[in-house]
């Protein structure tokens, strides 16, 4: 169910950010952010431009991973299960852009630093490996 959320969150606000920031100069928030739109044909910062199919493949697999992992290793501490569903559904909100449109819709940009522009996808990913990363070392019954 929280997967599912995620996703269409994802897929809701990106198509917002399409239909109302395309073609403007973007908004400026009450917070350090600036919404724009920005067409992102490759993954992180810009890299590996144009290998659509090979992210989609990529998306895949990390999809079907993420559960052989949660079913083969009997997860069942909610805090593994928060991490592994946000890296599941970040994946799929760009894999769906990616299959669909061949680029990812990216709208958030921090007007305190010069970062890379992101997505809602992109936080679920990253917040998704964090949680995941502290549940390794931290609470893990079978960390070394």
């Amino acid at each position: 169910m929280g997967i599912a959320a995620a996703v269409f969150l994802d897929q809701f606000f990106k198509g917002w950010i399409t239909a109302n920031v395309k073609d403007t100069a973007g908004i400026d928030l009450p917070l350090p952010v600036r919404l724009i739109y920005v067409e992102n044909r490759g993954a992180a910062f810009g890299i590996l431009q144009n290998m659509r199919w090979m992210f989609v493949a990529l998306g895949i697999a990390v999809i079907i991973a993420v559960c052989v992992v949660i079913v083969r290793e009997n997860i069942t501490s909610p805090l593994a299960l928060a991490g592994a569903s946000l890296i599941a559904a970040g994946t799929a909100g760009n894999m769906i852009d990616r299959a669909l449109n061949g680029y990812v819709v990216d709208m958030f940009q921090l007007t305190f630093i010069d970062f890379a522009i992101f997505n809602i996808a992109d936080i679920a990913l990253t917040f998704g490996g964090l949680i995941t990363c502290l549940y390794i070392l931290l609470l893990h019954p079978k960390r070394v």
